[in-house]
């Protein structure tokens, strides 16, 4: 099995190891979800969650780092960019979080991937990127695809679905705030920061909501981190291997997973319209990625 994969294409390998990522992704948030509803959704023992978990994690790529000599601890640490990345992404976690105890996974999911199409509108509106009205009309149709999701004539989830497209937005403004300063730094070095400054963040929030953690919980949280780095892993490899103009339409399996996830073990059963404004959503996504791809934006 794995000389047949190794006899692969890298750009195949590539996309496995995508859709790999993404499962690990979606499977880490599981475990959180199911915690956070032993404990009844109660969003304050999130704290002591990602601070477990962001402490392995940490530690994990801190170690690639050492490994790739490029551990640069006090260049780092001091750099505001890097700093200021962090608390966009713990501020971010917090609305990811809340729509992940609110939502059903695959709804979550769906309204969170209306990043790529905002980065694009963004790059736009702050960047003065060039954008055509191809682009711009997938842009309005990922809009019209997310309208379809939430169905704001019932609101069956209240307002929670306000939290994911906040934490979209907050997506959008962190990958668009790191095209400043990301040739400075390597992405592995990016991401020990952010997940180093998320870890203190939620450790500060943890303080002032400790409780105590069963033996079984505790399981579940290293689990979890366990996933989390199996996620970086796939993701650093299938960057390392293959062009993202390969892998990136498969960001949108994680749509997939959350859909399989949410029914095997939370008993959430998609709605028409939500299948319905997930494909809108998924379709003007990849739309952009090709546009990108024929205008060598993506090569």
């Amino acid at each position: 099995m794995l000389e047949q994969f190794k006899r692969q294409s890298l750009e195949t390998q590539g996309i496995i190891f995508m859709i790999l990522s993404q499962f690990f992704f979606a499977a880490n948030d599981g475990f959180v979800k199911y915690i956070l509803l032993i404990h009844d959704n109660d969003i304050s023992f999130l704290g002591q969650i990602v601070f477990i978990r962001g402490i392995f994690a940490t530690i994990f790529i801190g170690l690639i780092l050492f490994a790739k000599k490029q551990l640069e601890l006090k260049r780092m640490l001091t750099s505001k960019h890097l700093l200021t990345r962090g608390l966009i992404e713990a501020v971010c976690g917090i609305f990811f979080f809340l729509g992940l105890a609110s939502l059903p996974f695959a709804d979550l999911y769906v309204l969170l991937n209306l990043a790529p199409i905002l980065i694009t509108a963004s790059g736009a509106i702050l960047l003065k990127e060039v954008v055509g009205w191809r682009r711009w009309s997938a842009v309005i149709l990922g809009f019209v695809g997310v309208l379809v999701v939430v169905n704001p004539g019932e609101l069956e989830f209240g307002y929670a679905f306000a939290f994911p497209l906040i934490a979209a937005i907050l997506i959008t403004y962190r990958d668009t705030y790191t095209r400043s300063f990301q040739d400075k730094f390597d992405s592995i070095q990016i991401a020990f920061v952010t997940c180093f400054v998320v870890c203190v963040c939620y450790g500060i929030y943890m303080l002032f909501y400790l409780k105590p953690i069963l033996l079984n919980e505790l399981i579940l949280i290293l689990i979890s981190a366990i996933l989390l780095s199996c996620a970086y892993i796939f993701s650093v490899a299938t960057v390392k291997i293959a062009s993202i103009s390969s892998t990136s339409t498969f960001r949108y399996t994680v749509i997939i997973w959350g859909l399989l996830f949410g029914y095997l073990f939370f008993q959430e059963v998609p709605s028409y319209h939500m299948i319905a404004g997930a494909s809108i959503v998924v379709a003007s996504g990849l739309f952009i990625i090709y546009r990108q791809k024929q205008i060598g934006i993506i090569n």
